[in-house]
């Protein structure tokens, strides 16, 4: 069964319209249910994205709660494609004192419903660990989802 056409969405197009704050959550791919949703979180950041109109993108993803120290930041960058769910990657280390931390993102934009309300930006995709940290091996994934917040 073909996909369902995609009506327009706000800017689908356009890079620059990635630039902001979202709240990003990924999951580990555990296949059963779970009694608590926590067993299946890997991580929760505020990741700040900023896109220029050529596609090029940088993003922050902040690890660490707000005034937490040593503040824990990864530094991304990666590129956009001009196509409808606007596809990206981004690749990121960490800065000190996680410097050890490297990990791959492919993402898309989700769909923005025609009819629906209260809708926000969601990115999509899936998280690699491109090298080993922390007792973790290196090719390990997760599927995340980051919400863009109000005013960002």
């Amino acid at each position: 069964m073909p996909d369902p056409p995609h009506p327009p969405r706000r800017d689908a197009r356009n890079t620059s319209a990635l630039t902001g704050t979202y709240t990003y959550r990924s999951f580990l791919e555990r296949p059963d249910p779970v009694d608590d949703f926590n067993v299946l979180r890997f991580a929760q950041a505020t990741l700040r994205l900023t896109a220029d109109a050529d596609g090029a993108l940088h993003g922050e993803p902040i690890l660490s709660d707000p005034g937490e120290e040593p503040a824990l930041i990864m530094d991304m960058v990666g590129r956009a494609e001009d196509s409808p769910r606007l596809p990206f990657t981004l690749s990121g280390r960490g800065r000190p004192p996680v410097a050890d931390l490297h990990y791959d993102h492919d993402v898309v934009v989700l769909r923005h419903w025609e009819t629906g309300t209260d809708q926000r930006m969601v990115l999509a995709g899936a998280a690699l660990r491109a090298e080993p940290h922390s007792g973790g091996p290196a090719g390990q994934t997760a599927r995340f989802l980051a919400v863009r917040r109000c005013g960002a």
